[in-house]
């Protein structure tokens, strides 16, 4: 049963008691359907809650594989700086320290 199906039976079951027929035997039934319809809208919330929290973890792994890539090519140029600085100081050279 849908939205407005459910709209249309509480408004008819509210007309029925203006009447004052006896609906006491369908009174059950027809409380039922309409807790289904608020358990339903429950349930729609929290799909929707879902849907977003999934969206979020989307598109912050975006954000982390962007991260990532730009972490690796940050490693890559400091590894190569590292190795052109390293290179270039001669270990084995005299300090220049004359000894008093």
């Amino acid at each position: 049963m849908n939205v407005d199906a459910c709209q249309h039976l509480q408004l008819l079951w509210e007309e029925l008691e203006a009447f004052k027929f006896d609906l006491a035997w369908l009174e059950p039934h027809v409380q039922s359907v309409i807790a289904m319809k608020k358990k339903a809208g429950i349930v729609n919330r929290l799909q929707e809650d879902v849907d977003a929290l999934k969206n979020e973890i989307e598109r912050r792994r975006a954000i982390l594989a962007e991260a990532e890539a730009v972490l690796e090519v940050a490693e890559r140029d400091l590894a190569e700086a590292q190795e052109e600085h390293f290179s270039k100081i001669d270990m084995d050279s005299e300090l220049g320290y004359p000894l008093s």
